[in-house]
């Protein structure tokens, strides 16, 4: 079948290419196929080059080109709001050339917790035998097939188009992290959020966003869909409120459902009991109470445990049902990920702002018998005021603080480290300076006693560390797992020379 511009889009704009046929829409002028209208957005990066791009895209056989600014092109009309737009257009156009019927989504925003949460909405689901797919932090796909992802939420060309291909597939459901960059520019829209789901809010991405508020803001859009039926609150974050508020303005209507490890909720978790194994804890809701049985490590994955169980039930599915199949549940890769060696434990984790270091040495205090360690590092070009305060979480939290390496990317390492260090009085502590990551893992996994936990933590799913702008290979797992099995090699085992 085919489309035409004007079918998408009325405007009070006219041109003789918008009745033509086209083959679809694209944002990269060198990748633009013959007859595709190609999107011109502002790029900040480099912003003299729209011309440029807009007109390689024409002479490569666009058909027309949109753009936020006026361009004086032919073939090319001015929108402002494109961004806002271009999903919904996405989705219409590839429901026209190929109808299917469309993934419910699930969608969560936070923080920290977003990419545990839908890894654990996609496995409860995979469990009540639903075929649902991920899109995220640690790759998109159906679950258990994830491919790596170039952001958390793609732009809304590439994720409409991911969706109707998991649509496809015979994907019933979808579970989505929104970003805060994706909500603000728009990259969702176009997206029928039936669930969402809010996690908590701490600094983060303030490089962007300028301020806390205007961060708090961008994450309450998810609450706006015009679309969304149920909104899941975790009434313990301080920025509670502003989502139930935004939630309660929209004309949709959505039911909203809060929950607490600390006070009284919809769904209030109470005696809970942790172990390495997990934890134990009691739910109590309106229909009744259980006793849940969690194999995921943390305070923070009870909390996330609760938004996925709290998603899939709304979802149409029994909750005794999901309950008895949570011991079963892995989460997400590189999320308190556990490598046991003897008495020792070994955790890699995501961590990569204050409070979620923060978070997670706090959980693992209750567990720890003798030493806790944090490893850790700052990325480059980013965020420069978060990196004293992940020193301070780590002193505060840890016995023994290791400062290291995360991502350098273009930036000067000695800056971070410089940084990461400023008007912070370490006397009193035990730390350690180990610029490159692997030989600081080397180092932890030498020093660690029985009795001891490490915590890996910045890097979590990552398999590589970004040095001057060049991705090499590193995966933290992997190194724990080499280091410990050098430490216990014994060279008498090894063959003699022939």
């Amino acid at each position: 079948m085919s489309i035409t511009f004007q079918d998408l889009c009325r405007t009070d704009q006219t041109a003789a290419w918008m009745d033509q046929p086209f083959n679809g829409f694209s944002l990269d002028s060198r990748k633009i196929a013959s007859g595709q209208i190609f999107i011109a957005l502002h790029s900040f990066s480099q912003p003299e080059k729209m011309l440029q791009f807009a007109q390689s895209a024409l002479a490569r056989g666009a058909l027309a080109v949109i753009s936020e600014v006026d361009l004086a092109l032919q073939n090319s009309i001015v929108m402002p709001d494109v961004r806002q737009l271009m999903g919904q257009w996405q989705k219409r156009y590839l429901q026209a050339i190929d109808p299917v019927h469309a993934a419910r989504i699930l969608a969560v925003t936070g923080t920290n917790g977003k990419t545990t949460i839908s890894r654990l909405v996609a496995e409860l689901l995979l469990l009540q035998h639903q075929k649902c797919a991920v899109m995220g932090t640690t790759g998109n796909g159906i679950l258990p097939n994830l491919e790596a992802s170039s952001h958390t939420t793609l732009d809304a060309l590439h994720l409409q188009t991911a969706l109707h291909e998991y649509a496809q597939q015979a994907a019933g459901f979808a579970a989505i992290e929104a970003s805060s960059h994706g909500l603000e520019q728009g990259r969702l829209k176009g997206c029928e959020i039936e669930i969402a789901a809010y996690s908590n809010l701490s600094r983060d991405h303030l490089d962007y966003h300028g301020t806390l508020a205007a961060y708090a803001e961008a994450k309450s859009e998810l609450f706006k869909f015009p679309t969304l039926k149920v909104a899941i609150i975790n009434i313990d974050d301080a920025h509670a409120d502003l989502m139930i508020a935004a939630a309660k303005a929209n004309p949709a209507q959505p039911k909203i459902f809060s929950y607490s490890t600390t006070q009284t909720a919809d769904y209030q978790v109470s005696d809970i009991q942790y172990s390495l194994a997990g934890a134990h804890f009691n739910l109590s809701t309106a229909s009744g109470e259980w006793r849940v049985q969690s194999p995921l490590l943390g305070h923070f994955n009870i909390e996330n445990l609760l938004a996925s169980l709290i998603s899939v039930e709304q979802a149409g599915f029994d909750l005794a049902a999901l309950i008895s199949t949570v011991p079963q549940l892995q989460g997400a890769p590189g999320r308190m990920q556990v490598i046991r060696d003897a008495e020792r434990l070994f955790v890699v984790d995501y961590a990569h702002t204050p409070d979620a270091l923060t978070q997670v040495l706090k959980t693992l205090k209750r567990h720890v018998s003798h030493q806790l360690w944090a490893v850790f590092g700052c990325g480059g070009d980013r965020d420069r005021g978060k990196r004293p305060l992940m020193t301070k979480a780590a002193l505060q939290g840890a016995d023994v603080a290791v400062l290291t390496s995360d991502n350098p990317r273009t930036e000067d390492p000695a800056q971070i480290f410089a940084d990461m260090k400023a008007d912070i009085n370490f006397s009193g502590h035990s730390v350690h300076e180990i610029h490159d990551r692997r030989e600081a893992i080397k180092f932890v996994v030498q020093q660690a006693q029985a009795g001891d936990i490490v915590v890996i933590a910045g890097k979590g799913h990552e398999n590589y560390q970004e040095i001057d702008g060049v991705r090499h290979w590193f995966d933290d797992v992997v190194e724990v797992q080499s280091a410990i099995n050098a430490q216990h090699h014994s060279t008498d085992s090894a063959y003699p020379a022939q």
